[in-house]
């Protein structure tokens, strides 16, 4: 029998990278040694009137911990649910472990959240259960109603008020579900699940009934939810983790808990990721003197805190999916305007293929999430003389009809970006003829209008550009406001004329000055929604989605800088 002791945080990198060794030849050899077996009794999950309220014949929940309903009316089984209780850190019973609501359980599980005194439900799959409601429900003599949405790019919160048929008493009950999950496999990258981690910690308040998470069986994605809450709570009291302990004292209270070798994996993986980064959000209010103490010299090294933190971000790995398969073909080499400033292939974006044409469904751009929306923008490279046609092409073929440049065509003597756009009379670009229509030159951008024809069918819709002129060709703009206004102005333009497709972000490269766009973009539209502020994080994402996004130590500054002069703006968060 080998022995598992808990891991010192100090050791948790090195451990985790022992296990991964030889494709994950240890991590396989631990996982299995957890005991998935039948443990225990499960006499109520097998009842003949029960048997109909599993989801799965093999998940059930054992009777030693399972949730017990108040009997209804002497009705045979109305005390069965399939849920069990699960232990958090130091805490008996801080979660309960179920599956997804069946339509005939759908009022057991509201019922169950009642009794508990519930606060707070995780569901960990896009679509199924406890998402589907709107307006007011009533579930066996139980109101529900869905009092508020918040839909994000990772997850979305409802809150919904339960009240018993005949009774005075209102309860809220927040409803956090986790989007980003893949059908298949674990999710590639951590950050979007710690964040909601901590989302639905801080909402929890210390005196609630259990957290009920569920995925589709309760046991899966469930369970390393659990695991990975309860070890970041272990982490701020003790030096050491225990997975392993963790799990092999779940699988004690629900069968099958953490499901896939992969999940067990994920798990080490986001708390390593948590270990490395530290938990980096901001509250609004504290970013002034979150700014000064990074400006702060270290003593020893004479380095700045930011400093740290930018070269923090240069460490950080590519992820393991990050390929640049045909950004590197042979057909498309020539259409990169740096050869090392290419778009990872599963973010890239595609353009339908033209018959007979190699690479023609190939341009150097990259989808990027907004802080509300998946892929709502499109970062890119300024064009190229022989890539002008694609980019008009990319632009119709996913309905972007705004473009944000922030580029001169030439600075310091060097071509930057070639001009892609008609100037006094219309340009034709492949399939598409372009009429400019307007120019508005304003104080710090100039806002160009074109009406874009598709020549093959004689469809037309109109782009507008936004050309920032005031970023200097060496370093930032000197003050972050006018850029902030930008920011505003061109989303504010957005909503105004209500397309649906992404915007279109570039500037030499696509990753320095659109890096920055895109960072404060995400980071002033959370800091209205939530009031917290994460640089290191927003920019750590960008990163996993287009290599180098925020390209110099000035560039990071000036996001915080920038940031701090939108807050100057308000009055209730200057104090």
């Amino acid at each position: 029998m080998v022995n598992h002791p808990p891991v010192p945080i100090g050791q948790l990198i090195d451990h985790v990278n022992n296990l991964k060794a030889n494709d994950n030849l240890k991590f396989s050899a631990e996982y299995e040694s957890i005991d998935p077996g039948q443990q225990f009794t499960w006499e109520n999950s097998n009842l003949e009137v029960n048997k109909a309220k599993n989801r799965y014949a093999n998940v059930i929940a054992y009777d030693h911990s399972r949730v017990v309903l108040q009997p209804m009316d002497n009705l045979p089984g109305s005390d069965y649910i399939n849920a069990n209780y699960m232990d958090g850190y130091r805490k008996q019973n801080a979660y309960i472990a179920t599956q997804g609501p069946l339509p005939d359980t759908v009022a057991d599980f509201w019922r169950m959240a009642w009794e508990q005194k519930c606060c707070t439900i995780v569901m960990m799959t896009k679509i199924g259960g406890t998402d589907q409601m709107k307006g007011t429900e009533t579930y066996d003599m139980m109101g529900v109603t869905l009092i508020d949405t918040l839909e994000l790019a990772y997850y979305t919160i409802r809150t919904f008020a339960l009240q018993r048929a005949g009774a005075t008493e209102k309860r809220e009950i927040r409803h956090f579900q986790f989007t980003a999950w893949p059908d298949h496999g674990v999710p590639e990258h951590c950050a979007p699940l710690l964040m909601f981690l901590r989302r639905v910690r801080a909402s929890n308040p210390p005196d609630a009934g259990p957290i009920v998470v569920h995925c589709s069986a309760g046991v899966g994605r469930t369970g390393a939810f659990i695991v990975i809450d309860a070890m970041l709570e272990r982490m701020k009291q003790e030096k050491t983790l225990d997975v392993y302990g963790h799990v092999t004292c779940l699988r004690a209270q629900r069968n099958y808990m953490v499901q896939t070798e992969d999940q067990y994996i994920f798990i080490h993986d986001c708390l390593v990721e948590a270990v490395t980064c530290g938990n980096t959000e901001v509250p609004a209010r504290a970013l002034a003197n979150h700014v000064h103490k990074l400006s702060l010299l270290d003593d020893l090294s004479g380095v700045s805190g930011l400093e740290l933190e930018f070269r923090s971000l240069a460490q950080m790995k590519p992820p393991a999916s990050a390929k640049f398969t045909s950004a590197s073909l042979p057909a498309n080499k020539l259409k990169n305007r740096l050869v090392n400033i290419l778009p990872y292939e599963n973010c890239r974006v595609y353009l339908q293929p033209i018959r007979g044409v190699e690479g023609s469904d190939y341009i150097n751009a990259s989808w990027i999430d907004g802080y509300r929306q998946r892929a709502c923008y499109i970062a890119t490279q300024g064009p190229l003389p022989d890539t002008a046609e694609d980019f008009w092409r990319m632009l119709w073929e996913h309905n972007s009809t705004i473009v944000v440049n922030l580029t001169k065509l030439r600075e310091q003597g060097r071509e930057k970006c070639h001009q892609y756009w008609p100037g006094e009379r219309s340009a034709r670009y492949q399939y598409f003829v372009v009429d400019p229509m307007a120019e508005y030159n304003m104080p710090s951008y100039i806002l160009r209008e074109f009406k874009v024809t598709d020549a093959r069918d004689g469809q037309s819709r109109t782009v507008r550009q936004f050309h920032f002129t005031e970023w200097p060709d060496q370093g930032v703009p000197k003050s972050g406001e006018g850029f902030i206004e930008f920011i505003g102005q061109v989303h504010k333009t957005k909503e105004q004329f209500g397309q649906d497709g992404p915007i279109t972000v570039h500037c030499s490269a696509g990753v320095g000055r659109t890096g920055v766009f895109l960072t404060l973009a995400v980071v002033l539209e959370r800091m209205r929604y939530e009031g917290v502020v994460d640089m290191y994080q927003t920019v750590r994402t960008l990163r996993t989605q287009r290599p180098a996004m925020v390209q110099t130590e000035d560039q990071y500054q000036f996001c915080y800088t920038a940031a701090l002069e939108y807050l100057s703006s308000f009055d209730h968060y200057a104090a």
